[in-house]
């Protein structure tokens, strides 16, 4: 005969309280590990529900279902059509709002969240029902449970009372080493999702309660009941504290979990009273209304603007506010006028939350076509970042091999100016030094006469020039015999045209006048390089002979090292300026190239930028961490380019966008900002494009989730982005 009291367990009310706790600052991100307190709402929900079987005379599977309905599926339809009338209202963004209600209603929100987890779209849209997929497994055991226990209760009459058991306990070990089988070889949203895989923390629950019922072992210390429920419920709690999801063994912890919420229900139910602890009882009844609607509420209130620990403690007051009140609705009114005016409003939900949900346009198809372009754009993305890799490479080699000639070049300055093809046409004081500069330059030509005056020096370069034997580097020593007029220089320079001229000035000229005169009136011609041998030999005199024109011995070498040096400066200083030039032009480059980083906006648009800048970089990243360290790195190894644009959509805020000005403050920074926050920082390096407005005037720029932009909108954001950057 099995027992119709209904003893009061409020150790199992506590542990409804700490377990939706834990689960509630789960979701509020505060607790890390929270997620596995629903391994303790799934050993409740088995061992009470077989628990009950188990007590009653005549197990009637109508009225579990009927039970189930009232307790289980109406709150939730209220939850779901009350959330859906206040999506419409506020018109918040939610673009699986009918496939994803529609997996609720029907119980295979855990199999819809499985596959949406394949589809980017689900794992990046918010949603009120992230947290849904717990009752549909639930609705799928409540829904499957009845029939299989008045099966194993037939099997236990007609065989083996201990069949019923022993088949629990197979399935239990099945669907335990299941779950961890997928665990080691599937992603963890396979494992978190599947029916059969989580139905063990359920089952371990179910047998239970079997050993408890049927065979009264329950395996406690009866003197240490309170202490023992108390050291389970902190090593729950720790666990939930520091237990991670991204945790290599999150299946131990599971299944650990499991075993320690069977303990905690074990000596729960050691003891009971026929006396209620009001407070305690309603806070626990209440617990299933707080869990359906405290999604929601952090759905509704998540973008507030006020300081993150205010915003967590309103959520929790009006989640809680709302739960009680839903709760105490929800509970059977004695007056019946009450219940009519219940009715009525239930029925108004319903039907305005059944309208909105047909009504409501199925995005699916909208959104696979954005998703097959970012998948298509992320490969593309990735072989161009290949190849600009590459390209960056080859690139860097060729200019380290080019800075590296040049630097052997210039080293080699002395042998390119000694082997120089040079032609010089001068007086007797060239004349006097021809052998020297034959030494210095072996590829050479010198013709030098005594007395050759300009006139005559003029002639010999015409005949030279007729012959087509004028060299194109010319040493001109005509200065001594002279008088210096401009006409005489002009028409040598006629003759010689670009050619480079380096004109050796003289040492007791005839016309004293002459150096001042022909420095002077020289600076017209950027062809003409003065060697200025007056200087050299100036507080020489060992250098000249008595007639203070001729140089001897070391005058010789002086004059000709002279002219070598003064040809030597020339060239050197060309190679310096080619070499400035080559820098100048490489910094250019290098300052006109862009990168490029961001997330979905990046990705969206990618097709349209690429046509604009053929040899730039796509970093795709989807958070500000990830962004900061990215960049940080480059500024480090001084490999940023001169010009980077962010394209993200809402994922960073400004006080992080300023972290990211402050480290780039060298850089000259594009932000491309599509929300309403207004960003504007005080640093000159920085552009903000502001593209809120075009999308708040234009609904075709945004798609229905109001964050990617259709074609138009990348379109119109790309050029204004091109517009601004060619203007700077």
């Amino acid at each position: 005969m099995r027992s119709r009291s209904k003893k009061y367990y409020v150790m199992l009310d506590i542990i409804r309280i700490i377990s939706c706790a834990l689960v509630f600052l789960y979701h509020l991100n505060i607790l890390k590990g929270g997620f596995l307190a629903v391994c303790t709402f799934f050993a409740l929900s088995g061992y009470l529900g077989c628990a009950s079987f188990l007590k009653q005379e005549n197990f009637s599977i109508k009225k579990y279902y009927t039970n189930r309905l009232k307790k289980i599926y109406i709150p939730l339809i209220i939850v779901v059509f009350i959330t859906l009338i206040l999506v419409k209202i506020t018109n918040v963004t939610w673009i699986n709002l009918k496939q994803e209600t529609t997996s609720v209603i029907f119980g295979y929100n855990n199999f819809w969240q499985l596959s949406a987890n394949l589809d980017y779209f689900a794992r990046a849209g918010n949603s009120p029902f992230t947290h849904l997929w717990y009752i549909s497994i639930l609705m799928q055991f409540d829904l499957l449970f009845p029939i299989v226990f008045k099966m194993l209760e037939k099997i236990d009459k007609k065989a083996n009372k201990n069949i019923s058991s022993f088949l629990v306990f197979l399935v239990t070990i099945i669907s335990c080493g299941y779950f961890y089988y997928l665990s080691n070889n599937s992603n963890i949203m396979t494992v978190y999702y599947n029916s059969f895989a989580r139905m063990f923390s359920i089952l371990i629950g179910v047998f239970v309660a079997l050993i408890h019922y049927k065979y009264n072992i329950k395996l406690i210390l009866k003197n240490s009941r309170k202490i023992m429920f108390l050291i389970y419920t902190i090593i729950l709690i720790i666990m939930c504290i520091f237990v991670n999801s991204n945790s290599k063994h999150y299946e131990i912890y599971m299944i650990i979990t499991t075993i320690i919420s069977i303990r905690l229900i074990t000596y729960a139910t050691a003891k009971g009273s026929f006396k209620k602890n009001k407070l305690v009882d309603f806070i626990s009844k209440s617990t299933y209304e707080i869990y359906l609607v405290q999604y929601p509420v952090i759905f509704f209130l998540k973008n507030i603007i006020i300081n993150d620990y205010l915003k967590i403690i309103i959520i929790i007051i009006v989640t809680l506010i709302i739960s009680f009140i839903l709760h105490a609705i929800l509970n059977k009114s004695k007056y019946i006028i009450s219940r009519i005016i219940k009715f009525i409003l239930f029925l108004i939900v319903i039907i305005f939350g059944s309208f909105i949900l047909i009504t409501e346009k199925d995005h699916t198809k909208e959104m696979k076509e954005l998703e097959n372009v970012l998948n298509n754009n992320s490969k593309d993305i990735e072989e161009r970042n290949k190849k600009y890799i590459d390209n960056l490479q080859r690139e860097q080699e060729e200019w380290n091999n080019l800075l590296q000639s040049m630097d052997d070049e210039e080293n080699k300055l002395d042998d390119i100016v000694s082997n120089l093809p040079v032609m010089g046409i001068g007086d007797s004081v060239l004349l006097g030094a021809t052998s020297g500069l034959y030494k210095k330059f072996p590829n050479g030509y010198f013709d030098g006469e005594v007395s050759r005056s300009t006139v005559s020096g003029q002639t010999v370069l015409s005949n030279l020039l007729n012959s087509g034997k004028l060299g194109n580097i010319l040493i001109l020593g005509l200065a001594t015999n002279t008088t210096y007029t401009n006409k005489r220089v002009d028409d040598i320079m006629n003759i010689v045209g670009d050619r480079i001229v380096y004109w050796i000035n003289c040492v007791g000229c005839d016309d004293p006048t002459f150096n001042q005169k022909f420095a002077e009136y020289s600076k017209k011609y950027s062809n003409i390089h003065i060697v200025k041998w007056d200087e050299v030999a100036k507080g020489h005199p060992e250098y000249l002979y008595k007639d203070g024109i001729h140089p001897k011995g070391a005058g010789i070498d002086a004059y000709v090292n002279a002219v070598y040096d003064t040809i030597y400066e020339v060239y050197k200083e060309e190679y310096r300026v080619k070499k400035e030039k080559m820098l100048e032009e490489h910094e250019n480059k290098m300052n006109s190239k862009i990168t490029f980083y961001g997330n979905d906006l990046l990705t969206n648009s990618y097709e349209y930028i690429e046509t604009k800048y053929d040899n730039t970089e796509f970093n795709i990243v989807d958070n500000y961490k990830e962004l900061y360290k990215k960049l940080k790195n480059k500024v480090k190894d001084k490999s940023l380019e001169r010009r980077i644009v962010l394209l993200f959509d809402s994922n960073i805020s400004k006080e992080e966008y300023k972290k990211i000005v402050d480290l780039c403050k060298d850089y000259k920074l594009y932000i491309c900002n599509i929300t309403k926050e207004n960003l504007k920082f005080n640093s000159e390096n920085v552009k903000v494009i502001d593209f809120y407005k075009e999308i708040s005037e234009n609904e075709k720029y945004v798609l229905v989730d109001k964050v990617h932009l259709t074609e138009k909108g990348n379109k119109a954001l790309i050029n204004k982005l091109f517009n601004e950057i060619e203007e700077e």
